[in-house]
């Protein structure tokens, strides 16, 4: 065990437990399952009653039932995601669908994160939290609690979207989502957001050697990444907004002929890299050249003070195929055309982001999935007007697009009583002031909102930085402030007024 050591050891023992079960967007099964019989277990060892529900598409519901005397203390629920965000800058990558999570504590016992990958502290860390207090022989007086564990967070909020409220029996009307963060802060509205897919049917040309074209292959990496909401107005670069950047310099001088562009992983993470194969005629190699060492002189200059990692390389290759001229030029003005970062800062919350893009993927391998973005807004309309405006420049330029349904926002209710409760037993705990914030990223408080009349909601959680990167870490002694307040949380719970 990595984090024996680390206190409290009832939540770093089930964070671990958990960090070691695979988990990718899409394939929960293995660490569904690990919670089940996990629980099972622990009915074994100390007498824990606990039923679990499960409904179509993988989110399950854990209740356990309040003590003696506590039956008429309103149900409260801890929600998560068994969902994680799957990156790596290992040179050789890493298997997520079958190895767990390199944990290790770093920083003289001040961070945990991982060795190469990201660490999945997004969501796992609540989990051990939600978990934990269903195990915890400590809190000995508790209503009845209940544990929300959707699927698919990371990759389009199906969990939330597909829950099924009657099928789970969900019975609270007062929610924790443990999603939030970081200390000392109660997240109380998030934005909304929608993913847009571009495709498009290529007329591809069999590369011949006779052809007069030499290729060469330009890649951008080793860049920061990050969350495409938490990270978004922070100075770091897109790696595919950098290759289109060079290559539209090029464009200017000389045709170009796209053979493969591949760059980003995730809707919901900042590009750390991106390559593309393109082809010029012999004739233009040197001037070719020049003006690529020109480019990349340039950004170096503007990105390597916050960019100390980045890499810029090209080499020769031979490609499959390629694009004609036109087709190259379509696919190249359309990325160069389309903004990354953050859009508009509100007018109304002072230096609050109220709209952003994030260029996330492009993929000539897959001509119904070439170009994902993901803009956010804390305004609905705006949100909206932006898709519309994306939809018409890909239709211009022929391409096919493609508008997801809307993740929603959720808006704050600053007059909630379980607000003003969670507040004051905070503010007790720390003894200072504890921020109320809403977030330029997507919860799945808005969406269960909808699903679940009159529910009252707060957004939780520790210090985690680098969210959906490698580099992601998270505080090693918010963890135990945390617990203590989610115990407070549920064994002072009679306090609540709400009426």
């Amino acid at each position: 065990m990595v984090l024996e050591k680390l206190s409290p050891s009832i939540v770093f023992d089930i964070f671990e437990m958990i960090a070691k079960t695979p988990r990718p967007s899409h394939h929960e099964e293995m660490i569904r399952n690990k919670i089940k019989s996990w629980l099972k277990e622990q009915s074994q060892k100390i007498d824990l009653l606990y039923t679990v529900n499960e409904d179509s598409v993988g989110n399950i519901l854990i209740r356990k039932p309040a003590t003696v005397g506590m039956e008429d203390a309103p149900s409260l629920m801890f929600q998560a995601h068994m969902d994680m965000v799957c990156e790596t800058d290992r040179t050789d990558g890493f298997d997520f669908m079958n190895c767990g999570i390199p944990i290790r504590i770093q920083d003289n016992y001040e961070w945990i994160d991982a060795d190469g990958t990201t660490l999945g502290a997004d969501n796992g860390l609540g989990m051990a939290l939600a978990l934990a207090t269903l195990t915890d022989q400590s809190i000995e007086t508790h209503g009845q609690l209940e544990v929300l564990f959707t699927v698919n967070e990371e990759d389009g909020f199906d969990g939330a979207t597909l829950l099924d409220p009657q099928a789970l029996d969900i019975q609270s009307k007062l929610m924790i989502n443990l999603d939030g963060g970081p200390l000392e802060n109660i997240v109380v509205g998030s934005v909304c957001g929608r993913r847009i897919r571009f495709s498009k049917k290529f007329n591809w040309i069999d590369y011949n050697e006779s052809d007069d074209l030499e290729f060469n292959e330009i890649s951008v990496q080793g860049l920061l990444s990050g969350h495409s909401g938490g990270d978004i107005h922070l100075p770091r670069a897109n790696a595919n907004k950098l290759v289109s950047r060079i290559v539209s310099k090029i464009l200017q001088e000389m045709k170009i002929f796209v053979s493969k562009w591949q760059g980003g992983t995730k809707s919901n993470v900042i590009p750390a890299k991106s390559s593309i194969i393109l082809g010029i005629t012999s004739k233009n190699n040197q001037k070719f050249e020049d003006f690529l060492n020109e480019e990349i002189s340039s950004i170096f200059q503007y990105y390597e003070k916050f960019e100390p990692n980045m890499k810029i390389t090209y080499k020769k290759t031979l490609p499959r195929k390629y694009l004609s001229e036109e087709e190259s030029k379509i696919l190249i003005s359309t990325i160069s055309i389309i903004p990354h970062g953050v859009l508009k800062i509100s007018s109304m919350h002072d230096k609050f982001i109220e709209s952003s893009n994030n260029l996330a993927i492009i993929d000539t391998e897959k001509e119904s999935e070439i170009i994902w973005l993901y803009p956010r807004s804390m305004i609905r309309s705006e949100l909206n007007s932006f898709c519309v405006s994306m939809k018409q420049l890909g239709e211009i330029g022929g391409w096919r697009v493609f508008l997801r349904p809307v993740l929603p926002e959720w808006l704050p209710d600053l007059e909630s009583n379980f607000l003003k409760y969670v507040l004051a037993e905070y503010e007790d705990l720390l003894k200072k002031t504890v921020k109320t914030t809403v977030i330029h990223g997507g919860l799945e408080t808005g969406t269960i909102n909808a699903k679940i009349q009159g529910l009252q909601m707060v957004s939780l959680g520790p210090t985690v930085k680098g969210l959906h990167s490698p580099s992601e870490k998270l505080k090693i002694t918010d963890v135990g402030v945390l617990y203590t307040l989610i115990k407070k949380l549920i064994e002072n719970i009679m306090k609540l007024n709400l009426k």
